[in-house]
């Protein structure tokens, strides 16, 4: 097991990163929004954007490897009503907010448990932290096991809140530096969220058949990108078709993305997966290495709810439930 300093925070408070292996596998996280900083799931390619700096972390605004929260995605007009009561969240998204305003992503978290192929991580969200009422705890575990990274997550809280996580770890199976476009993509999805030119959806799920967003069968990533249609980023509504099973659960397959050299399935619990192919990446700071950000050079799989779902009173858990969630990344070597 592998400890270090990652960086310092401006209150002085030390950031750890802390390594955990599988065989060949190997990923780092950092306390700082729970990251996944590093992650080579045949111990060479190493296929995460992250960044070698705290400071790059602090600054940046892609939320690159960070579990999001306590609402992923977008909320309408940053406001909700709860029980009669209206709350006001942080307008970071053309009027919208987005992945919860500061969120989980920009704090840092607590170690509670730490072995040789898992991390454990905590953090306490007060009531009001970003608009959002009731004390919250939140769990994050990542483990390695069999090539395949698991993401479980469990939050309790003290008194009704909405509650809608997500990891946005951002992919590129070559490696940093290209793009995505050559990539293979296939999501079992019948159905996508439509959305409006704010990117809310407007509550119609129409079928995905005869769209860009038939991704159903094996697609060329970038085949349909053009002036029209300048990349994916769409909430994804699952009708999973194969299932599997991890730690004796049994959950869907969402997607599968390929490369020359590799596979990844992703599996989920979760009823839709954000399809984003890094249509804005390319004025953060520099990925790991001084590789640059360019555009469409990662691409996110974001299991979740529905964008917005809190405004359709959904996503809300009450004093003595738990919120939980399992994703999967699963690595084969071609």
């Amino acid at each position: 097991m592998k400890k270090r300093v990652f960086g310092i925070l401006p209150n002085g408070d030390k950031v750890y990163a802390y390594e955990i292996k599988d065989g060949e596998s190997v990923a780092e996280i950092i306390e700082y929004g729970a990251s996944i900083v590093v992650l080579r799931p045949f111990g060479q390619t190493d296929v995460v954007g992250g960044f070698d700096s705290l400071d790059d972390y602090l600054c940046d605004t892609s939320n690159q490897g960070s579990i999001v929260g306590r609402v992923a995605n977008r909320i309408a007009n940053a406001q909700f009503t709860l029980d009669g009561k209206t709350y006001f969240l942080p307008n970071n998204d053309n009027g919208n907010c987005l992945h919860g305003g500061i969120g989980f992503q920009h704090r840092k978290w607590t170690l509670v448990e730490y072995t040789e192929n898992s991390i454990t991580l905590s953090y306490f969200s007060p009531s009001g932290e970003d608009g959002f009422p009731s004390n919250l705890s939140v769990f994050v575990n990542y483990t390695l096991k069999n090539f395949a990274l698991q993401i479980s997550y469990k939050a309790i809280p003290e008194e009704t809140t909405p509650i809608a996580l997500t990891n946005h770890a951002f992919f590129n199976l070559d490696g940093l530096g290209g793009d995505i476009k050559n990539h293979i993509i296939t999501i079992w999805a019948d159905k996508y969220s439509e959305t409006g030119t704010d990117l809310i959806p407007t509550g119609n799920r129409p079928s995905v058949n005869g769209t860009q967003l038939d991704l159903r069968c094996e697609k060329m990533i970038g085949s349909d990108f053009s002036e029209q249609f300048q990349g994916y980023d769409h909430n994804m509504i699952l009708s999973p078709q194969i299932y599997k099973t991890f730690d004796l659960q049994t959950i869907g397959l969402a997607a599968r993305v390929e490369n020359d050299n590799m596979i990844m399935k992703t599996y989920t619990d979760q009823p839709g997966i954000q399809f984003y192919t890094g249509n804005f990446l390319g004025d953060g700071p520099a990925f790991k290495g001084g590789i640059p950000q360019i555009q469409y050079g990662a691409f996110c799989l974001e299991a979740q709810t529905e964008p917005n779902c809190i405004n359709r009173g959904e996503a809300i858990y009450h004093r003595g439930e738990v919120y939980t969630q399992l994703t999967v990344y699963e690595f084969i070597k071609k």
